[in-house]
């Protein structure tokens, strides 16, 4: 990876320097939500926009794709990340940080989602925890709808997606 992230813990996500949440109600359930967030992340592709490619580098310690686990992802030219989960709590919880990407954005970075029952649905929470460089501190503070945008067309793709799985 051409730049190397700053190691944060988990806690990173209450405490970073520029934070930007995001949520969504779904159709489908929690448990099938989960499971297309932190199972193939190669399937994110169907349903994610601007992601080309993933795949898992490295189990867990412990085995599975759970807290340890790496993954590699690439969205489009020339963005590609090196991910390790930081938290796997099934089926409510996921989070993993970035360790090293291709391009200038993070000095520090953590990604987390929170999948909450709802009804027979469910309902997304996606936060980006960042100490960012300046494109992306820019996109933050100035453009959150661009983020936003993304989050929204992703969920409403993946919850098609998952619609054989909530009928």
């Amino acid at each position: 990876m051409k730049y190397s992230l700053r190691a944060e813990p988990i806690e990173f996500v209450q405490t970073a320097p520029r934070r930007r949440t995001w949520t969504a109600d779904l159709a489908a359930p929690q448990k099938a939500v989960f499971a297309a967030l932190t199972d193939d992340p190669d399937t994110w592709k169907t349903w994610f926009p601007n992601f080309r490619s993933g795949s898992w580098l490295a189990e867990a310690p412990d085995g599975g794709h759970g807290v340890g686990a790496r993954r590699e992802v690439r969205l489009v030219k020339p963005v590609v990340f090196h991910e390790t989960v930081m938290a796997h709590e099934e089926p409510t919880r996921w989070a993993y940080r970035i360790d090293g990407l291709t391009v200038p954005m993070c000095h520090a970075l953590i990604e987390e989602w929170v999948v909450e029952e709802r009804g027979t649905g469910s309902r997304v929470t996606w936060t980006f925890a960042a100490d960012p460089m300046p494109l992306i501190s820019f996109t933050l503070r100035f453009m959150p709808w661009a983020m936003s945008s993304t989050f929204h067309r992703a969920m409403k793709r993946l919850d098609r997606k998952l619609a054989p799985v909530a009928a």
